[in-house]
């Protein structure tokens, strides 16, 4: 076993990458004053320490053993101790392809490093190729945790690139895991809440509520990252079902409640105000507010953070009237489209479309939107594709009555900070 303060060490990094407090790690096997002493080096691990530690991070006991001296091993370490994402991935990423070795379980870990590493860059389909393998060598290791986890990634990824019919497979094989091998309860929730936002994206909006409403832990109990998920998970039903009170509600509490963790605090104000931009009327203060907190925040998170942050900007320019900054916005993200989930990627380009045709393109745009809903419906993405229909059917209206005069208007200094 790695001595410490090695071993502390390890346990820090692990718990911090699954976003996870000391108390939750902790709890019903350790006080967190033990947990804190053991981080810093000041207690030496037991036994029954490293079995609680293996099922509370969902990794294997052989990561604590101290043995790896392997190119992957030390691509790890050097991966983990980083502050730069891309010298991260391509550390990882090198030895990954360079030995395949037997530890599946080092493989395993260092794989899901990727995994959580290529978003943040705006690498999709490397992450999804990541997922993919982590699902494969999760059955060979037969761990029921690893298995769950492997594939609540995949149905995430999946989802984020469109596929939803994937996605609800894998999500559903991740619940039905959960509900037979003995996993930590926080996994089987992570499990269920893919599943409500796959059957949310399809249109089974029926499906998605029961789903919540049968948790395996209500989510006035859950942890705080935890409990933070499961209700802007449920506000995106709601918004869906047009309660947009009830998902108002909820947004605000999951806002107020998540500790200061500043990733996921930026990761929920970007969701946040999109659900705002979403809602029926809109709620463009809320959301001008929250985006101006994620601009504040944005130096915590990667590419595709500031990708989706400018996106939310278009899109609540084009709901102040202010088409010029709007298309401005759009035509700064153009290269950035694939790196969009599919979602935001129609969203955006239908905006953009929208734009074109309140500046007179109406024939063009037209059928680029009817292309884009077409998209959306092949699919399975029946809600998006819904959208889009009804985005349309209000721009020709507002086309119609001779709206398109704001994009005239020189852009306001409210978006200066973002686009110069």
């Amino acid at each position: 076993m790695l001595e410490q303060p090695e071993f502390g060490r390890l346990v820090r990094t692990l718990r911090q990458e699954r976003g996870l407090s000391q108390a939750e790690v902790a709890e019903n096997g350790m006080s967190t004053a033990y947990l804190s002493r053991l981080e810093s080096g000041a207690r030496r691990p037991t036994a029954k320490v490293l079995d609680h530690l293996t099922r509370r991070l969902g990794v294997p006991a052989s990561v604590f053993q101290g043995t790896h001296t392997s190119l992957l091993s030390q691509a790890l370490a050097s991966a983990s101790s980083s502050d730069d994402a891309d010298d991260a991935i391509r550390l990882l990423g090198e030895a990954v392809q360079a030995e395949s070795g037997e530890d599946l379980s080092l493989r395993w870990l260092s794989l899901w490093k990727l995994a959580q590493l290529h978003p943040k860059q705006g690498e999709r389909q490397d992450e999804l190729a990541a997922a993919r393998e982590l699902t494969a060598l999760s059955d060979r290791l037969e761990a029921a945790t690893l298995q769950v986890r492997s594939r609540i990634l995949l149905a995430r990824c999946l989802r984020a690139v469109g596929d939803i019919d994937e996605a609800r497979s894998v999500a559903q094989t991740a619940c039905g895991t959960a509900a037979d091998g003995a996993v930590p309860v926080a996994d089987a929730i992570r499990a269920q809440l893919v599943l409500v936002s796959v059957e949310a994206e399809s249109g089974r909006l029926r499906e998605a509520r029961r789903l919540v409403d049968e948790l395996p832990a209500p989510i006035d109990v859950l942890p705080p990252v935890l409990r933070a998920e499961a209700l802007w998970t449920a506000a995106n039903v709601r918004i869906r079902q047009g309660d947009c009170p009830g998902a108002a509600e909820q947004l605000q509490r999951a806002l107020t409640e998540l500790p200061g963790h500043e990733h996921l605090m930026l990761r929920l104000r970007l969701a946040a105000s999109s659900l705002y931009l979403q809602m029926n009327p809109r709620r463009v203060t809320e959301a001008r507010r929250l985006l101006a907190e994620a601009e504040r925040a944005s130096l915590f998170g990667g590419p595709l953070h500031r990708w989706e942050l400018l996106a939310l900007k278009a899109h609540l320019a084009f709901q102040q009237r202010d088409l010029v900054q709007a298309k401005e916005l759009c035509e700064q993200l153009a290269d950035a489209l694939p790196q969009l989930t599919f979602r935001d990627r129609i969203r955006l380009e239908v905006l953009a479309h929208q734009i074109r045709i309140l500046e007179g393109d109406r024939e063009a745009g037209v059928r680029r939107v009817e292309e884009l809903a077409q998209e959306a419906q092949n699919a399975s993405n029946v809600h998006l594709a819904s959208e889009v229909w009804r985005t349309l059917a209000e721009t020709l209206v507002r086309a119609s009555e001779g709206q398109a005069a704001p994009s005239l208007r020189e852009p306001s200094n409210l978006h200066e900070g973002v686009t110069r």
